[in-house]
């Protein structure tokens, strides 16, 4: 059986996304998301703190995130988590957790300008 690594995000972009092509000619959308939430201090008082999350965005999903959104918009993102392990240079061990986004909604969309006669 396989297990469950599903997520759902909502909040901003923190940059505009970003766009290149890997090795076969797939496109790849990066971005990072910031999510505001409510966390207990250590006297157990309701605080405001901001977690960050990358995400992954493939082929034409990410090639909408890139014309569609930039810095500050608002989204949602669903998707499965997915870690990365490397050594660095120095040989340690690595790793990152990212989302690979299955479904973006694009909460606040820019606007395309419009042309006055």
């Amino acid at each position: 059986m396989k297990n469950l690594s599903y997520v759902i995000l909502d909040g901003n972009l923190t940059a505009d996304p970003e766009e290149r092509t890997i090795a076969g000619g797939k496109s790849l959308a990066n971005f990072t998301l910031a999510v505001n939430h409510t966390a207990n201090n250590q006297e157990g008082k309701d605080k405001e703190d901001v977690s960050y999350f990358e995400v992954e965005a493939w082929e034409k999903l990410g090639e909408n995130c890139v014309e569609y959104l930039k810095k500050g918009s608002k989204v949602t993102v669903m998707g499965n988590l997915k870690q990365n392990r490397w050594k660095s240079p120095e040989g340690e061990n690595k790793s990152r957790i990212k989302v690979t986004a299955s479904t973006v909604r694009f909460d606040s969309v820019r606007k395309k300008e419009s042309k006055v006669a």
